[in-house]
């Protein structure tokens, strides 16, 4: 049985295949606003992060038996300026966090920061806009990339690493009941010269898009649900990059007041995935855990 990390040495497995248990959040993560706007976590060997849209920080957390302690902020940017940061992934010694790349949903205001990919290796940070301009003329991206989310707009919600390769998800647009993803190379985006796009559309479902992605050694795990607010059906399937079909692992809960938003991995085994999923609009994202059967 493969171990993600570390902390994972802390946790019981003594609990049914697609047994479903809330964890608690102890103390809460910081900012009232902020603690219900949890948008994604990863876990690298030794710290484990999570962002959220509506703040200019990321924040540290250890994860204990049933139990996840939220520690240290990291500033992002200097000012108070809001990133939309929507997802995090980590691979070989560096955590990467991405802005929507979107307009907002109710004014459609442009504004820079969501346009921003950060690294941080180490305690240094940068930051990168070159994704922006690659949506702009990505195919089906492009005709899309400065609508609103509510007009079907580009928003980018996932994020999964392997390797140097990343893979944004994105919850808008679909087309033809079709998701898509953007793969392109994590040194290019921070480098200059020619950055190389790979477009994948992922067949979802009618105005069904990506809410979250984790890379596991099959794949892909990707959190789908609505691109705005119906359907009102959310899972978690397994694509393996660039293949034309998912394979549909678990159907979830879409609890009253919130929706599943952020995805983490936090074991893999020979026969299933134990993952947290949190969710939008409740306190400190509701971690829940699930056990997803391989297929």
């Amino acid at each position: 049985m493969k171990r993600l990390f570390s902390l994972m040495s802390l946790l019981a497995l003594a609990v049914p295949a697609s047994a479903e248990e809330v964890w608690r959040v102890e103390p809460d993560f910081s900012k009232k606003k902020a603690r219900k706007d949890i948008s994604g976590a990863a876990c690298g060997p030794d710290r484990c992060f999570a962002v959220n849209d509506e703040t200019h920080y990321i924040q540290q957390f250890a994860i204990r038996d049933g139990l996840l302690e939220p520690g240290e902020r990291l500033k992002l940017l200097e000012d108070k300026a809001e990133i939309d940061a929507e997802a995090i992934a980590y691979s070989d010694g560096v955590y990467y966090i991405t802005g929507s790349h979107g307009l907002s949903r109710k004014k459609a205001k442009l504004k820079p920061e969501p346009f921003t990919l950060f690294r941080l290796r180490g305690e240094t940070i940068d930051a990168s806009t070159r994704l922006g301009d690659a949506i702009d003329t990505a195919p089906i991206l492009k005709k899309y990339a400065k609508k609103p989310l509510n007009k079907n707009g580009a928003n980018i919600e996932g994020l999964a690493a392997m390797g140097d390769t990343l893979f944004f998800g994105f919850r808008g647009p679909s087309v033809a009941g079709e998701a898509v993803i953007l793969e392109t190379s994590a040194r290019a985006l921070f480098a200059k010269g020619k950055l190389p796009v790979t477009i994948h559309t992922i067949p979802l479902g009618d105005r069904v898009g990506i809410r979250d992605m984790a890379a596991v050694e099959d794949g892909l795990l990707l959190l789908t649900g609505p691109v705005n607010t119906l359907p009102r059906r959310y899972s978690v399937v397994l694509w393996k990059p660039g293949g034309t079909t998912v394979t549909l692992l678990e159907s979830l809960p879409a609890p009253d007041g919130s929706k599943p938003e952020g995805l983490l991995v936090i074991e893999e085994g020979t026969e299933n995935y134990r993952v947290l999923v949190f969710h939008d609009g409740a306190r400190n994202g509701a971690p829940t855990r699930f056990s997803l059967e391989k297929h």
